[in-house]
């Protein structure tokens, strides 16, 4: 009996790591996007408490600029960050999109993997039905 080989077995291969590979740039996408909303979290905290310390306290013109300075600072990071995190998600939907199709395209080379096989075993049983059949009539033709 022969052995059965996918002729398209090395594609198959490459098409998984690359859905593969795909799927760890997701990970690493949501990764970066937790950290992005950390550093959001920390500066909205941050903004809060010198907000408070503007509003709470009496301050020396000079420490108030400074102050007010700072909390400037502070929003533009954060205006920096949302940005980064919209970018994050635009990047994500991307991968999400090229993932469904890199799952389709490994999807489809397994069905024809299947496909493939299943013809390989009929055309295996067919010969080896061929081969018995022509035995029997060898071994018939020799009892005569």
């Amino acid at each position: 009996m022969a052995k059965y080989k996918f002729k398209f077995e090395s594609i198959l291969r490459i098409k998984e790591v690359l859905e593969k590979k795909t799927k760890e740039e997701i990970s690493i996408i949501n990764l970066e996007i937790e950290n992005l909303k950390k550093q959001k979290e920390f500066l909205i905290q941050e903004r809060n408490k010198v907000l408070s310390k503007m509003t709470e306290q009496m301050l020396k013109v000079s420490d108030y600029q400074s102050i007010k300075m700072y909390d400037n600072h502070l929003e533009q990071e954060l205006i920096h960050i949302e940005k980064k995190i919209v970018e994050a998600y635009k990047t994500l939907e991307k991968k999400q999109k090229e993932l469904i199709e890199k799952k389709k395209e490994v999807k489809s080379f397994e069905i024809l993997k299947e496909n493939d096989k299943e013809n390989f075993l009929i055309e295996e049983k067919r010969r080896e039905l061929k081969t018995l059949n022509e035995i029997a009539i060898r071994n018939f033709d020799g009892d005569k």
